[in-house]
């Protein structure tokens, strides 16, 4: 029996070089202390995972900016986990892009990391929220950081956080992603903790629309440009399972480990409520009562999901988005205009993906 484990590490916990408005790790609730994860916890965490018996394992590092912990940690991590594991392990990295250089790239190259960079749009849609310590724009050393990663060869997508505004201006982001030849697109809707700019639901059904009808026009030319939603509902129309935790229908695909070695059961939740555990426990992988009682939210069926003719394909998303008793998603009226916009011509895609695939063996 396969039995994979997925980790988001986080090596530099909230540690991050930039200022960014809407970064949930300002919250008082995620507050930890922001010390790099020591070489004793990267030892028990591999040791852990041995004890696991996994079959693979996929390691995404995340933060704040996990590039902070140092390209030497990265270095020892990764040949610890060489000497030490015997089984096929992934890696990826969510980062701002600010201090990645050839060194870097070289590194990501060499042990086949996939990157994902923080990059919102353009000069003024990234400068809305992401700017450094001094409020000056950090898009042109994203840039460079980019530039290193194509030099190198390696493997990133970009991750691009909506709120009402640049959901709006959709169009001249799709144009700037695609004059720079970015094909591989993440849209993240804003949920703030209380500051006001979480991206409202009439707006990202706009967003939705849109953003669709540009990347369907593309499609039809021969001009494919991976859009992570877009994909993952023509997966599930395929008959295929979503890669997307978010549209699983279903938590529980991964866990979350500080720097301090506490574990978690989601990135949105990293608060002491939901702490399931520490690497240095006994079995800390195992599924605990604290576990499966998170899980168990979000199997909670709304009473609007159980006849909504869209409830296969949206599965009633993200958790955090279940704002209802963790039950009616905040933007349920947000993805029925969207799927009555969209789903025929996704449905004929994923039928056209089935027939080609099916010829081809």
């Amino acid at each position: 029996m396969m039995k994979n484990l997925t980790l988001l590490i986080k090596p530099a916990a909230g540690l991050c070089n930039i200022n960014c408005t809407y970064c949930f790790y300002k919250s008082a609730s995620r507050a930890r202390d922001n010390n790099i994860m020591s070489r004793e916890t990267v030892d028990m965490l591999i040791r852990r995972i041995r004890e696991y018996g996994a079959s693979a394992v996929n390691i995404l590092f995340q933060g704040g900016e996990p590039t902070l912990a140092g390209l030497d940690f990265f270095r020892c991590f990764t040949d610890r986990v060489r000497q030490n594991l015997s089984v096929p392990v992934s890696y990826g990295m969510q980062s701002n892009g600010i201090l990645i250089n050839n060194a870097w790239a070289e590194f990501f190259r060499e042990n086949h990391f996939l990157l994902g960079v923080s990059l919102d749009g353009g000069r003024r849609t990234t400068d809305r929220y992401r700017l450094d310590k001094n409020s000056r724009s950090v898009l042109p050393q994203i840039l460079n950081g980019i530039s290193a990663l194509r030099k190198s060869g390696v493997d990133f997508n970009i991750l691009s956080v909506i709120d009402d505004k640049n959901a709006m201006d959709i169009e001249n982001t799709w144009q700037y992603f695609k004059k720079h030849d970015f094909r591989f697109l993440q849209f993240i809707p804003l949920v703030d903790e209380g500051m006001g700019i979480s991206l409202s639901a009439d707006i990202y059904a706009f967003f939705l629309k849109r953003c669709f009808d540009l990347w369907y026009e593309d499609w039809k030319k021969g001009c494919y440009i991976s859009v992570r939603h877009i994909d993952n509902y023509i997966r599930i129309l395929m008959g295929e399972q979503p890669e997307n935790c978010a549209m699983c229908g279903v938590c529980g695909s991964y866990f979350v480990l500080e720097a301090n070695g506490d574990l978690f059961p989601c990135d949105f939740y990293c608060t002491e409520e939901r702490r399931i555990g520490n690497i240095y426990d006994d079995d800390p992988f195992a599924q605990n009562e604290k576990q499966r009682s998170f899980i168990s939210l979000s199997m909670i069926i709304h009473e609007h999901c159980r006849t909504c003719q869209w409830y296969a394909l949206c599965r009633g998303g993200c958790l955090r988005d279940r704002s209802q008793n963790f039950t009616k998603n905040r933007y349920c009226d947000a993805y029925k205009t969207f799927f009555d916009h969209a789903a025929e011509r996704m449905s004929q895609i994923a039928k056209q993906l089935v027939s080609e695939e099916t010829f081809q063996h």
